[in-house]
């Protein structure tokens, strides 16, 4: 097979999505415990405070562990969440936009702008080409944002957001990529980056304005499958295997420190009824009842569910760098090529490929592989049950 070479990037008309230009006057609500509940008051503005600085970039959903995570941000009292940014991987970048929102409304934080980025990957034709690469080397059981049909707007989806749509609206004349190099620009070597779902608003802001990497802080990323199969495909992980050219970008940029939280991680803690219990009990609070909404009915269909925290844990382990356990640096990279290992995290050991024998191109990050459960749990309860 002819070896696939990077194209040049799309244009940025291309990969913007199509969100309304301000959010509706009136829109329709969902039917459920949630849907007569009262959107916030906008806040005064967040950035600017003293707290550590953050942007979250995620391909949101409702409640899942992109959700999760903005929560723990939102929450932390020594964190400034300058912004989220959304891209298309679990959901479609008007969906993730949509949800961002309305979750932010819902526990009063519309001082944190929602701006929509990367509605596609990087390399054209990544969707069209799933159905040859199913045929070839297996059906993905999850294929995120390609499983479903695009919808129009932010407003338009085809099921309106729990609770109803948000009354806010994403930041206007901005894209995701735009926004994370004004932050960056604003608060230099302060702001920390979570690339917690596929790494294309990232790629596009570093690529398009280059001045911006010797000035982030940090980049966190979840994403990789390193010492375990992926959760895709044999080979990769989801986030990877979705845009494996941006995260390839992203990881051979010269950042000044990057963290990644693979799949290897993720095993460690596994969510189940014990932690709902610990995170619902007690007075209600705006988030106590989102998850009441969400998660109770299906506990109280199956007690023994379960599921894993992926991006939860880039925010554990910030928040409280103990939180990992057992790390590891390593030169990563990713296998970009279109074939069986398309979207495969490569680790090479130091003790092996140590510079100047670490593959060309290749950048240090550290790799945490092993995270202290408990010390795990308690961080994220308590942060998601207090007030």
């Amino acid at each position: 097979m002819r070896k696939r070479t990077l194209g040049p990037l799309l244009a940025a008309a291309l990969l913007l999505p199509s969100v309304a230009a301000s959010a509706p006057a009136a829109v329709p609500a969902r039917s459920g415990p949630a849907a007569a509940q009262a959107p916030a008051a906008p806040a005064a503005p967040q950035g600017g405070g003293t707290g550590r600085k953050v942007v979250l970039d995620a391909d949101m959903g409702e409640l899942n562990d992109d959700a999760v995570t903005m929560f723990m941000l939102a929450k932390a009292r020594d964190v400034d969440l300058l912004g989220v940014t959304v891209v298309t991987g679990n959901t479609w970048v008007e969906e993730g936009t949509a949800y961002a929102l309305r979750q932010l409304e819902l526990i009063g934080r519309t001082d944190v702008p929602v701006v929509a980025g990367a509605c596609e990957p990087l390399m054209p034709g990544r969707q069209e080409r799933l159905a040859a690469e199913n045929a070839l080397y297996g059906k993905a059981p999850w294929a995120g944002a390609f499983d479903s049909v695009r919808p129009p707007a932010y407003d338009k989806l085809a099921r309106p957001p729990y609770g109803g749509y948000p009354r806010t609206g994403p930041k206007k004349d901005t894209a995701a990529a735009d926004f994370l190099v004004q932050q960056i620009k604003r608060y230099p070597h302060q702001v920390t980056v979570f690339a917690d779902g596929p790494a294309t608003n990232l790629a596009l802001a570093v690529r398009t304005h280059p001045e911006i990497v010797p000035l982030i802080k940090e980049v966190i990323y979840m994403g990789g499958a390193f010492d375990k199969p992926g959760n895709i495909t044999p080979a990769a992980e989801f986030n990877w295997w979705f845009d494996p050219e941006s995260a390839r970008i992203a990881l051979r940029t010269p950042f000044r420190k990057q963290t990644i939280v693979p799949d290897d991680a993720a095993q460690h803690v596994v969510y189940g009824k014990k932690q709902y219990d610990r995170i619902v009990a007690g007075p209600q609070t705006p988030i106590k009842k989102i998850f009441k909404d969400l998660q109770g009915p299906e506990f109280a269909k199956n007690p023994k569910a379960t599921h894993l925290l992926w991006d939860a844990i880039t925010a554990a382990v910030f928040l409280d760098p103990a939180v990992a356990r057992r790390t590891e640096t390593r030169y990563v990279d990713v296998d970009a090529d279109f074939g069986a290992d398309y979207g495969r995290s490569l680790g090479y050991k130091l003790d092996e490929f140590d510079a100047p024998n670490n593959p060309k191109g290749t950048r240090k990050a550290r790799i945490v592989l092993d995270v202290d459960a408990e010390r795990f749990w308690n961080l994220y309860t308590g942060l998601l049950r207090s007030a």
